[in-house]
């Protein structure tokens, strides 16, 4: 609080340092939430803010759980990357300048009234929310990497080199795909019956089969 404000000594910095202040302080930027519950069809969600706001005598004031948030995912009008949203999820909760209403709504770009950073217009972000004590678990410092899971165990891996991973139940796509050409390839064909029965032969495309299993199995990350 700014100077000594009294019933008798309030000057008028003091007064006007003190409204400037209490305006600062109500004045929401970007703060983490916990998704509570999650509208795919909708992509809104109920979001648990995961701060306070401290009140004048120094408690803390429990925010309210935010409704019909919208929630935003990396997009441009040619393409998406899409994720579920499970429920406890961390987001960044960003109030805008205006109110969105009418944007949400239908598109407007009217505004409904005159209030700027509040907490009804806030947006989710899926880009973050996690507190530095509880970063982003396995990340792979050398290689893009699109998880598909918590762990990091199923997904694409790209390298700047060129080279792939797809991680999935079963193994390495690329892996598998090059041990099957590679197995094809190698195969001494063995007739079971007819006229040529027990005739060993050697594929006829054998070389451009071992060629094309090479450059698989090379861009295999």
């Amino acid at each position: 609080m700014t100077g000594k404000l009294g019933k008798a000594t309030n000057s008028f910095n003091d007064t006007v340092g003190a409204q400037t202040q209490n305006e600062r302080e109500d004045m929401w930027g970007p703060f983490p939430g916990e998704i509570v519950s999650y509208d795919a069809a909708k992509q809104t969600a109920t979001i648990k803010p995961l701060i306070k706001k401290k009140k004048w005598d120094g408690s803390d004031l429990e925010l309210p759980q935010l409704v019909e948030v919208p929630v935003d995912f990396p997009s441009t009008g040619a393409g998406a990357i899409t994720h579920p949203v499970p429920v406890g999820s961390r987001v960044v909760l960003t109030p805008q300048m205006r109110s969105m209403e009418n944007y949400d709504a239908d598109d407007a770009a009217n505004l409904s009234d005159g209030r700027s950073f509040n907490l009804s217009d806030v947006r989710a972000s899926i880009t973050g929310g996690n507190s530095a004590s509880k970063p982003l678990q396995n990340v792979d410092p050398d290689n893009t990497h699109i998880r598909a899971d918590a762990e990091g165990k199923f997904g694409v891996r790209l390298s700047p080199d060129g080279k792939i991973k797809i991680d999935g139940s079963q193994g390495n796509i690329y892996e598998l795909i090059a041990e099957f050409m590679e197995l094809v390839a190698g195969d001494g064909l063995q007739i079971a019956y007819g006229s040529s029965a027990g005739t060993g032969h050697a594929l006829q495309n054998k070389a451009a089969l071992l060629a094309i299993a090479a450059k698989v199995r090379g861009m295999a990350l």
